[in-house]
C-alpha cells in the first residue's frame, strides 16, 4: 500500500462565481490562486459526467501547500437549487471545517460582512465552534481548536488566518463507505482524534441527532463520514448532478504517477466506475470515480513544477523583516497608531476615514494615506494585539487583491517585525516591478521606525 492520499481539493458548485471568491477572500482571509475557463467541452463531459459541461473555475488557497478551494459556475449544465428543507444529514457532502487563527476576531470578521453565526458558539476556551453560511448556503463549521495528523505538513503561510481541517460526508451505508475509502483508497482510521461530539449537531441545526460516524485522515486533513440514524437523511435527490447547487466533490492529491495509478486500479478491481479513463496531459492526470453509493471522488496528479498553473500557488508574498530594540507592546503601540505613520512612512498625511472598535485604530478602522502622487485607502480587518494586525486596499493602487498581514515576536528585549503582503498586478507581467517596489517601500518604513523607536531620548 502506497502513502495515503492528502486531501487537495474540495469543489463548490455555485450560482455567483465572483460574489462567493470575492467573500472567502474578504471575510475569511483565503488566497486567490487563479483559474480556468478551459473545463468545458467533451473532454470536460467525459471527466466529470456531465452532458455539454462547461464550467469557470477560480481556486482559493489557505495556509497549506498543495490543498486548494475550487469554484465552479456551471454555464451547462445549470446547476440545479438546493431541495426545500434540505439537512445536513441528508445524503452528500454537507459540513466544511475551518480552524481559524483567531477566533474572536474571525467572529469580528463575519459579524462585520453580516454573516450572523447559525447558533451561539459550542465549547470552552481553546475548543469553541461556531457554524455559519457562505453567499452559496454551504455549511461552514469555524473551530478555535487545529486537529493535526501525526507529523503533520508544513503550514507557509502564517499570514492567512484560516485552515481548511475538514469535510463530512452524510453516507448511507458506513460500512460501504468505510471500505471505499480505507481499503480501497488508502486513507488510514484517525485513531482516538475527536472531531464532534454530540453536543455539535445543534451547531448545524440537528439538535439531539443520533448517528454513527468514522474518521480518517487524508493527509493532514479529516475526512469525517456520518450516518444519520435519528433523523435518516434524505437519499440523493431524482436526477442529482455533480453540477448541481453545493459542495460536488472532493479531490485526493498524488505527487507520484504510480501512485495515482495504482490507486486507479484498485478502485476498479473494487468494482468502482470512473466516469471516463484517466486523462492524462504529462504534468497531470485526473479521474472522477464514483463509489458505490454515489459520492464523486477526484483522483488528481499533479507535477510539483506545474503547480502554478493548477491554482496550487497564491500570489507571491512580500516579505519585509526587521528587529528593534523595544518591548512588543510599544513596538504595537507605534505601528498601530494610523494617524502617527507620518512619522515613519513616507505618506505626508495619514487620517482615520473610520474609526475601528473597540479600539480607535483597530478592527474596522479604515485609514487614508496621501503622499507624493499616493491617496490610499486601507481597511483593518483583523486584530489581535499586541501581535498581529490585517490590512486590506479599498481603493488608490494599480493593483488588486492587495491585502497585508503585521506580525510582532517577542525575542527577549528585542521586538520581531514581520510585515507580509501580497496582491495581484491590474496589469499582466508587471508583478515583478510592483513587488520589487513594496518590497523596498515597506524595508524602508520598517527601518525608520526602527531608529525612531531605538533613539536615545
Amino acid at each position: 500500500m502506497t502513502q495515503p492520499p492528502p486531501l487537495c481539493q474540495i469543489a463548490f458548485s455555485v450560482i455567483d462565481l465572483e460574489r462567493t471568491h470575492r467573500w472567502y477572500q474578504d471575510v475569511l482571509g483565503f488566497l486567490p490562486s487563479g483559474g480556468t475557463r478551459l473545463f468545458r467541452g467533451p473532454l470536460a463531459s467525459r471527466v466529470q459526467g456531465l452532458p455539454n459541461a462547461a464550467s469557470t473555475c477560480w481556486w482559493l488557497m489557505d495556509q497549506q501547500d498543495f490543498f486548494q478551494l475550487e469554484l465552479f459556475e456551471f454555464s451547462s449544465p445549470r446547476a440545479r437549487p438546493r431541495p426545500p428543507g434540505w439537512r445536513p444529514c441528508d445524503i452528500g457532502y454537507t459540513i466544511v471545517g475551518l480552524h481559524v487563527a483567531d477566533f474572536d476576531a474571525m467572529l469580528a470578521r463575519t459579524n462585520a460582512a453580516g454573516v450572523r453565526p447559525l447558533t451561539d458558539p459550542v465549547g470552552g476556551p481553546g475548543h469553541r465552534r461556531v457554524c455559519i453560511r457562505d453567499p452559496e448556503g454551504v455549511l461552514l463549521e469555524l473551530m478555535e481548536d487545529d486537529p493535526r495528523a501525526p507529523g503533520p505538513a508544513r503550514r507557509p503561510r502564517p499570514d492567512v488566518p484560516v485552515a481548511t481541517r475538514s469535510i463530512t460526508l452524510s453516507v448511507p451505508d458506513l460500512e460501504r463507505s468505510r471500505r471505499f475509502f480505507v481499503d480501497t483508497i488508502g486513507l488510514e482510521p484517525a485513531g482516538s482524534t475527536e472531531l464532534h461530539r454530540p453536543e455539535h449537531e445543534a451547531l448545524w441545526g440537528l439538535p439531539g441527532a443520533k448517528r454513527r460516524s468514522s474518521l480518517l485522515w487524508a493527509g493532514d486533513w479529516l475526512i469525517e463520514l456520518a450516518q444519520y440514524t435519528d433523523p435518516v437523511g434524505k437519499p440523493w435527490p431524482d436526477g442529482y448532478r455533480i453540477s448541481d447547487h453545493g459542495l460536488l466533490n472532493i479531490a485526493l492529491g498524488f505527487r507520484s504517477k504510480a501512485a495515482f495509478d495504482s490507486t486507479y486500479e484498485r478502485a476498479l478491481a473494487a468494482g468502482h466506475r470512473g466516469n471516463w479513463r484517466p486523462l492524462n496531459l504529462g504534468a497531470w492526470a485526473v479521474v472522477y470515480v464514483n463509489d458505490d453509493q454515489g459520492f464523486s471522488v477526484e483522483l488528481l496528479f499533479v507535477r510539483p513544477w506545474y503547480d502554478r498553473p493548477m491554482g496550487f500557488r497564491p500570489p507571491p508574498a512580500i516579505v519585509a523583516r526587521t528587529r528593534i530594540a523595544a518591548p512588543r507592546e510599544r513596538v504595537w503601540q507605534h505601528l498601530t497608531d494610523h494617524e502617527g505613520m507620518a512619522a515613519w512612512s513616507p505618506f505626508r498625511k495619514v487620517t482615520l476615514a473610520r474609526s475601528g472598535s473597540p479600539e480607535r485604530d483597530g478592527f474596522g478602522a479604515v485609514r487614508r494615506m496621501q503622499g507624493p502622487g499616493l491617496d490610499l485607502e486601507e481597511e483593518v480587518v483583523g486584530w489581535q494585539p499586541p501581535a498581529r494586525y490585517d490590512y486590506r486596499l479599498r481603493r488608490g493602487a494599480p493593483i488588486r487583491h492587495h491585502a497585508g498581514c503585521v506580525l510582532l515576536r517577542e525575542d527577549g528585549a528585542v521586538t520581531e517585525v514581520e510585515w507580509i503582503t501580497r496582491f495581484r498586478p491590474l496589469v499582466p507581467g508587471t508583478g515583478a516591478i510592483v513587488r520589487a517596489a513594496l518590497k523596498r517601500g515597506i524595508s524602508d518604513m520598517l527601518e525608520r521606525l526602527k531608529r525612531k523607536l531605538e533613539a536615545v531620548p
